[in-house]
């Protein structure tokens, strides 16, 4: 790919050597009101330890178009190199064609020491309607009406019962509600193992690796090694869970399928 001289300082940009830079979307043919990921991957010749030395200098392409619901960063690094993947989970409103522009990237090329930027692929998205999505949304809105006059019926029953019994006798005081059980460990690995059993993809891994890292207490852009030493300390049992977990979730598309039988026997075996 072609690289672009740009006019950002160089001192505030990452120097290293672009090995690839593609923009894809796990359906290119999605139904309006279903989400669907777009899937930026940066892959560079050394290894890169902080994920925001990548994400700071990629921009992603104009996504007006899309309403978008969650956004997932990793970075995998190693001596033979760093892939870096932004999964965005978007959904179309509407049916239609959706031109989307390349994402790019500025940095340092390593190779000639001048400053660059890269660009991916464009992509063309083409949104089919979705037939029964009127009729959805008028039951939508006839379960709304019902629960809401249900309510107003329940409330109206409330008040004339509390005027009936304040006339007769003192009203007991309320129930203190009791507050909800915090998931234990094995709970939440077997929380992950039934996403990603119910949904064997990328998208089901990646819920699966929200669990866990949850589970564990790390933030959105801690990288691998930050979520294994939290494991390492609060859930040893996670040590051969998220490395598998990680590459279901970031692989190759030739991978993925293999990537997801291993995460699945991983977090069966942290069950044994």
């Amino acid at each position: 790919m072609a690289a672009i001289p740009v006019g950002a300082t160089a001192q505030s940009l990452p120097r290293v050597t672009v090995l690839g830079f593609t923009l894809n979307a796990d359906s290119t043919q999605p139904r309006a009101g279903s989400q669907f990921h777009l899937i930026v991957t940066l892959r560079l010749r050394e290894e890169v330890r902080r994920i925001d030395a990548v994400a700071d200098s990629l921009q992603l392409p104009d996504l007006a178009a899309l309403e978008i619901l969650g956004d997932e960063r990793g970075l995998s690094a190693g001596p033979r190199g760093s892939v870096y993947r932004e999964v965005v989970t978007v959904l179309a409103s509407d049916p239609g064609t959706i031109a989307l522009d390349p994402a790019t990237f500025d940095a340092i090329d390593a190779r000639d020491g001048k400053a660059k930027q890269w660009s991916t692929n464009a992509l063309v998205l083409h949104v089919a309607g979705s037939p029964g999505r009127a009729l959805a949304r008028a039951a939508t809105v006839a379960l709304r009406v019902a629960l809401i006059t249900a309510a107003v019926l329940v409330a109206l029953a409330i008040a004339l019962s509390l005027v009936v019994r304040r006339a007769s006798a003192p009203t007991p005081p309320m129930p203190v509600p009791v507050p909800p059980k915090e998931p234990t460990s094995r709970e939440r690995i077997v929380e992950a193992l039934a996403l990603l059993r119910a949904d064997p993809s990328r998208a089901g891994a990646m819920r699966a690796r929200t669990v866990l890292h949850r589970m564990v207490g790390a933030s959105d852009g801690e990288t691998l090694d930050d979520v294994m030493l939290r494991a390492q300390k609060s859930h040893p049992l996670l040590q051969g869970v998220l490395p598998q977990i990680e590459r279901a979730a970031f692989t190759y598309e030739s991978d993925l399928d293999t990537a997801v039988v291993r995460a699945i026997a991983a977090l069966e075996d942290a069950l044994r």
